[in-house]
């Protein structure tokens, strides 16, 4: 098999991958505070989206840990939110986090620092609705 074919092969793999999420990630460069219960640390970058987040970090605390983190979103606005480590990987250096019991307002609040800073794709169900109205309203007018 020549590499060319590999790396198709790959690539369609992610791509796949990155379809099925239901929220997708935004690698985003802001200050996250940890706290766990066996360590605290702080981040100055993480993978976001509005289940959870992937953080950097050397020694991951163990699946199943709960702790609280800090996001700041800029603009003096902090959020605190309650999360679960969901998978701790030592290869990628870092942890999987996942929001426990998030307020409504607080999923607003994240909600739009997300869309300010990765765009309506990173809400695909509000995306899929804005494509629809937008095509329609253009089917109406043409």
């Amino acid at each position: 098999m020549n590499p060319r074919t590999a790396d198709r092969r790959t690539s369609a793999r992610e791509n796949l991958f990155q379809a099925r999420r239901r929220y997708p990630r935004l690698r985003v460069a802001c200050d996250v505070f940890y706290e766990g219960e066996e360590r605290s640390f702080l981040a100055e970058r993480a993978d976001l989206s509005l289940r959870g987040l992937f953080l950097p970090c050397l020694f991951p605390d163990r699946a199943g840990a709960r702790g609280i983190v800090h996001l700041d979103l800029g603009e003096a606005t902090m959020l605190k939110l309650e999360v679960e480590v969901v998978r701790s990987d030592w290869a990628a250096s870092g942890q999987a986090l996942r929001f426990v019991g998030m307020s409504e307002e607080k999923r607003e609040r994240l909600a739009a620092f997300l869309l300010k800073k990765g765009g309506l794709a990173m809400l695909p169900q509000l995306d899929r609705r804005y494509r629809v109205l937008t095509r329609s309203a253009r089917v109406a007018h043409g």
